[in-house]
């Protein structure tokens, strides 16, 4: 096991049960011994492990005695440790800690050092990595080193086992010991001031009373506790609310707030949203919403497919002959909206049969399987026959019927189970999988043309999977959707 990023500066091995350092060098036991010689100290005259190559024998912190400390200038101070620039006093000694590997997490941090385990060995781990050997405190919540357990075998900590419960120092409320000086509550309070107050001070005067606000609101509608944690996660879409107001001197209006920012952003950001119109801030217009979503939409349509693609050329062209018509006023937004979205299906549906050109047998299949977009992808279709010389319409699509499987109830049964007794389902055989399990449950069989998309797979409120093809619903067991799902 390795102890230190450094190897030994002598032998050039690595430091695996020590490491001294001298100079700002490693030094593994053996070179050491080897090195360092026990000698009285001129200086202090004790005896010391000296470097045997100084002439005059002075240990090494003698050396550094009357040197002011390299970070911070002192030159009265408490002996931190010795660089290879200079000695550093006892407050800046942690700004030049060497990091270590973690072999748990294998990440390089500050805290890495050999910690003693439940079992008495020895092993370098992180705090973090560490505190996941310990065992969960009983009383307190806390993982740390079991002293006592209580008459069912459960641990607590040494201060849960002693004092077992304390007063609060801000609220007087009793509380387990091995929580520290002050309750959950106050804690929360108090580190959602700190963060609060953190946060202000880069925010402009546009802002800063209104996140205060937010905060408190925050707290009352979701606890102070769930405040505390994620008080700093709402800081990018306030910074971003920031920008907008220096740049126009004043809080925007929900019209100015979205031409900035998309409308999928103020979703995600729903708490300050909510909290802004409710506030009368900035009050959601819901025509503007409705249009800014629309093209937020559409603009991640127009996005879908790679540039210079033949599928991203047909989407576009498509996008801007709707576009004309909006601009002579014979459509809206909403339906450019409406009428991109079986566009876009229909080419990403093409992938599945390797090809990006839609041809008859894919939109006979495509329409198989979401027979209600029949109408909205007929402007699409007609749109290919002008403009790209399609040799095809939506009216050569005829609808066609559930059909009985053609093996027997015994034969899809017995295909099933020799599916299910596999460790997983390979890509290139879940569609037959799918196929088997329809066929034996629901009797219906699928036509081999047909695609499924395991993300078509949807779970309702009750927890059950369920798949909509074909304008029907079929529900599936739990344990054939992970077999389709496990990952080779």
């Amino acid at each position: 096991m390795k102890i230190a990023d450094a190897d030994c500066v002598y032998c050039h091995e690595h430091l695996s049960n020590w490491d001294y350092r001298y100079h700002g060098e490693h030094y593994c036991r053996k070179c050491y011994d080897n090195l360092f010689h026990l000698k009285v100290c001129n200086v202090c005259n004790k005896q010391r492990k000296i470097y045997y190559g100084l002439e005059t024998p002075i240990c090494k912190s003698c050396q550094v005695r009357d040197e002011p400390c390299i970070r911070c200038g002192k030159e009265r101070y408490v002996f931190g440790k010795i660089t290879k620039h200079g000695s550093v006093c006892n407050s800046c000694a942690k700004y030049f800690v060497e990091q270590k590997r973690c072999t748990s997490c294998k990440k390089t941090k500050l805290n890495v050092s050999n910690r003693v385990l439940a079992d008495n060995t020895t092993k370098l781990l992180c705090g973090s990595c560490y505190s996941k050997t310990l065992p969960v405190c009983t009383s307190c919540g806390y993982r740390k080193k079991a002293y006592t357990f209580t008459l069912d075998a459960k641990p607590l900590c040494r201060l849960c086992s002693i004092e077992k419960e304390r007063l609060c120092t801000q609220c007087g409320k009793s509380f387990p010991a091995g929580y520290g000086r002050v309750c959950e509550d106050c804690h929360a309070k108090n580190t959602l001031t700190h963060k609060k107050d953190f946060i202000v001070e880069s925010l402009s005067i546009h802002l800063k009373k209104i996140f205060v606000d937010f905060s408190k609101w925050l707290a009352e509608r979701r606890g102070v506790m769930f405040a505390s944690i994620h008080l700093q996660y709402y800081y990018a879409y306030f910074f971003e609310l920031d920008e907008i107001c220096l740049n126009l001197n004043r809080l925007p209006s929900y019209k100015e707030l979205t031409a900035v920012v998309t409308i999928a952003k103020t979703r995600s950001n729903l708490s300050i949203t909510i909290f802004l119109n409710d506030k009368k801030l900035i009050v959601v217009d819901k025509k503007i919403k409705e249009e800014y979503a629309n093209l937020d939409m559409i603009y991640r349509y127009l996005a879908t497919f790679e540039k210079g693609t033949y599928r991203a050329k047909l989407i576009y062209s498509y996008y801007q002959y709707l576009d004309l018509k909006l601009k002579n006023k014979q459509t809206t937004i909403r339906s450019i909206r409406l009428s991109l979205t079986p566009a876009v299906k229909l080419l990403e549906y093409c992938s599945h049969f390797n090809t990006q050109k839609p041809t008859l047998d894919i939109l006979k299949s495509y329409l198989w399987y979401h027979p209600g977009q029949r109408a909205s992808i007929t402007g699409f279709i007609n749109f290919l026959a002008d403009e790209y010389n399609f040799s095809f319409s939506v009216k050569d699509v005829v609808y066609i019927a559930f059909q009985s499987p053609n093996s027997s109830r015994e034969q899809l049964r017995l295909r099933l189970i020799d599916l299910l007794r596999t460790d997983n389902i390979p890509q290139n055989k879940r569609n037959y999988f799918f196929r088997t399990a329809i066929g034996f449950l629901h009797g219906i069989n699928i036509p081999d043309n047909i695609f499924i998309d395991i993300n078509d797979i949807k779970m309702n409120s009750n927890r059950e999977y369920y798949i909509r093809m074909h304008g029907s619903v079929f529900y599936l067991p739990a344990i054939l959707y992970t077999k389709m799902t496990i990952r080779l």
